[in-house]
């Protein structure tokens, strides 16, 4: 630049020389030139005077200076408009920037980098101001530093001295600053030595500025003093003004992405939640449901999609849940609640949901959304547990009053069969003497199929193949059910081999198959008996409460006939509920195949749907075919009753005839009503006795305490106990445990005379063997 200025300087004064020569020369010269011209010699005898000679010599000066100002305009000129294009090509490579940086961080180091390469400066780098006490400055980037000053910057835009530098108080105030030369400026003191090893000199800081708040501030570093006139500042300002609306845009297309990412996360959760999700628009008109919703209900999505709610056919059959959705379109406000709604196919499922208004920011409705969950196996696990309860009530319930039922009934059959052998057959009483009887061994019948309900009778169990108990009910139903009625089978098992009591596994099938035929005796039908083999894991405990892991045998039976309500289903398994018409049925049939089942240590389940049919499916636990079961016990032949029995109730009138009974049997009986007595007696004659029959429930002494005193005494003695109480409200009466205390045979009241006899006689025949 000084060669170039010198230069300069040399040109001008060779022009204005120039000048003076050629002037001094036409001075000196001109009137003898014009003399010849003109052919006039006096011309050339003209002197030229002394001011002519003073003007050759100004304008000479003038033109030297004129000369000099138009080559500093020129170069001035040249600088402004090399500023002018430096900056209008920062501007155009910032409006690049701007189009193609794909996030803030991008953007904003690209500026930087445009400030330093394009607009020749030393040093660029943007500070975001923190919103914290401090009110520290984070710097975010910067182009063209080689070292840690920002690194170890410590500045803030706070009102301290660290806040004095020109981003702290551009931001602070939100104008341009600029430090014309930071070498001498006491605000910049803090920074002066790191600056001034890196070679700045002066600085300008621009604040960016978002709806009317400085967020941040641009900083511009140059080498030399006063590098930043007015018109260059004013230009850097339009630069931050981009550079503020960039960050704008590259922020809030973040966040359009972001939402699009949202959605796209949201949608494919709907889609693949196992919730039920369906949005109405304002006017309750579907626009979109998702595949559990789909599932649920049965209606397809191009059916139910554009479709308004008071046409959609979820809708009209679901009666309830639509009204409770009309009720959030009237009141605006959300509703959740409990709902039994019904497939396409008729199928019922219990729902769980809940249906809510979206409003738009001004407090309009947008959309309502309705989420639904399945909770049919929770809603079934429920009623297990209820029945469940409601069967343990039973039997406590019937364990309370057993006993006392069978102590009369005993009383009540054993002084009948005593007269019917007392009176001729044709006596006047004797018919209605047999009508107290067979009311008496009724009576009976049905208190056992109680417990047998309330899971309280015992049964012998052994090792059978149930599918030739099937096959055996299969001919009996082939031979009883209507034509109408198509009587299907399927075996498909291994082994197919139970623990389990063969009546009453037989009793279970024609109860249900029974009711099946009576289900489709109108309109006639398809029975279905399957069974099949199935394995249960941990994780299928939760659909079976009360089953362990393992091998099991399911056995299904399934009927086209009308099925049966909800309410109707609630109440199948419980006792003497019936929907059949007077007379044609008690309600203990499916009450006692609830409680046998339970009984085998298996689960019973149902499914309904009216019109269409009902699915029983049972599973038990399956057996290998090397367990041994219960074997069957040999009856002794009959004997003459005989021998010395001490029999021992504290019901005074069971003694009175169960005494009578047996001596008519041929026995010689000892009846005492008070166990202490009884014991005393005993010990006085050991010898005297055959065989002991005692009641279990007796005051002062329980039967199996009376018994383990008698063997104490007579460790051989054969004896029978009797209770009316069940072996689940009494365990002592369980065969097993009544067999480990020595006693020889439980019987359960009321004994027929018939029934005592029998054991009687075996047990003396094995005594005598």
């Amino acid at each position: 630049m000084a060669n170039q200025r010198t230069s300069s300087k040399f040109t001008c004064l060779t022009i204005a020389l120039g000048y003076f020569v050629v002037s001094g020369l036409w001075t000196l010269f001109s009137n003898k030139l014009f003399a010849v011209l003109l052919n006039q010699p006096s011309l050339a005898e003209q002197c030229v005077g002394p001011g002519h000679w003073f003007f050759i010599a100004f304008s000479t000066g003038m033109l030297y200076w004129l000369l000099t100002y138009w080559e500093a305009a020129i170069a001035v000129s040249h600088e402004s408009l090399r500023k002018v294009n430096r900056e209008l090509r920062s501007f155009s490579e910032c409006t690049k920037e701007i189009t193609k940086a794909n996030n803030e961080l991008e953007l904003i180091e690209g500026i930087c980098r445009i400030c330093v390469e394009v607009g020749g400066h030393k040093m660029a780098w943007v500070a975001f101001a923190e919103d914290n006490p401090e009110k520290d400055l984070r710097p975010v980037a910067h182009w063209g530093s080689d070292g840690c000053y920002l690194e170890t910057l410590n500045a803030s835009w706070a009102d301290t001295e660290r806040g004095h530098g020109p981003a702290g108080t551009s931001i602070r105030t939100g104008k341009i600053i600029v430090f014309h030369n930071i070498l001498t400026n006491p605000l910049f003191r803090p920074w002066r030595d790191a600056a001034e090893e890196r070679g700045y000199t002066s600085c300008i800081a621009l604040p960016l500025v978002i709806d009317g708040k400085a967020f941040g501030s641009l900083v511009i570093f140059d080498e030399k003093p006063h590098a930043f006139d007015v018109e260059e500042a004013e230009l850097l300002e339009e630069l931050a003004g981009d550079l503020s609306y960039g960050i704008i845009t590259v922020r809030l297309k973040a966040e359009r992405m972001r939402g699009k990412e949202e959605r796209l996360m949201l949608a494919t959760v709907m889609d693949q939640t196992s919730d039920g999700v369906i949005v109405f628009d304002s006017r309750g008109v579907i626009q979109y449901v998702n595949p559990s919703f789909v599932s649920l209900c049965g209606v397809p999505a191009d059916e139910s999609i554009g479709v308004s709610i008071h046409e959609f056919e979820c809708s009209q059959r679901n009666q309830v849940f639509y009204h409770a959705i009309l009720e959030v379109f009237a009141n605006k406000e959300a509703k959740a609640g409990h709902f039994l709604n019904k497939k396409r196919d008729g199928t019922e499922y219990d729902i769980d949901a809940r249906i809510s208004p979206v409003f738009s920011a001004s407090g309009e409705v947008l959309h309502y959304v309705a989420t639904i969950r399945d909770v049919s196996e929770a809603a079934g696990l429920q009623h297990q547990l209820r029945q469940a309860q409601k069967m343990e009530a039973l039997a406590t319930l019937s364990g309370g009053i057993a006993h006392d039922f069978n102590n009369i009934l005993a009383i009540i059959i054993t002084n009948v069969e005593m007269t019917l052998e007392d009176i001729a057959p044709d006596s006047p009483l004797y018919g209605s003497l047999e009508l107290v009887l067979r009311a008496g061994l009724r009576g009976k019948s049905l208190v056992k199929q109680f417990m047998t309900i309330s899971r309280q009778s015992e049964q012998p169990e052994k090792i059978i193949q149930i599918g030739e108990i099937i096959e055996e009910c299969y001919s009996l139903l082939r031979s009883t059910l209507p034509t109408t009625i198509e009587l299907r089978k399927s075996i498909d098992t291994e082994s197919g081999l139970i623990a389990a009591d063969p009546t009453q596994i037989n009793q279970v099938i024609m109860n249900l198959c029974t009711n099946a035929g009576h289900a489709m005796s109108e309109k006639g039908g398809t029975l279905d008996i399957n069974l099949s083999d199935v394995s249960l894991t941990a994780d299928d405990m939760a659909r079976y409460p009360g089953l362990k892991p393992g091998e099991y045998i399911k056995l299904i039976v399934a009927d086209t006939g009308h099925g049966m309500s909800r309410d109707v289903l609630d109440r199948i398994f419980d006792p003497f509920y019936t929907t059949k018409e007077q007379g044609k049925g008690t309600g203990l049939g499916l009450a006692i195949v609830h409680g046998i089942i339970k009984n085998h240590r298996g689960h019973i389940s149902v499914n309904s749907v009216l019109n269409v049919g009902t699915t029983f499916v049972i599973l038990l636990p399956r057996v290998d075919g090397s367990q041994k079961g219960v074997e069957k016990t040999a009856v002794s032949k009959q004997i003459e009753g005989k021998g010395h029995l001490l029999f021992v109730d504290d019901e005074v009138d069971y003694v009175a005839g169960m005494k009578i009974g047996l001596e008519r049997l041929g026995y010689l009986v000892t009846a005492e009503t008070d166990c202490r007595k009884t014991l005393e007696l005993f010990r006085q004659n050991p010898d005297a006795f055959d065989m002991l029959i005692t009641d279990q429930t007796m005051p002062h002494m329980t039967g199996v305490m009376l018994a383990q005193e008698i063997l104490n005494i007579r460790p051989d003695l054969p004896i029978i106990l009797c209770s009316g109480s069940s072996p689940e409200s009494d365990t002592a009466v369980s065969p097993a445990k009544a067999k480990a205390a020595g006693i020889s045979e439980v019987l359960m009241k009321p004994v027929e005379r018939s029934e005592i006899n029998r054991v009687i006689q075996r047990l003396m025949a094995t005594e005598l063997d």
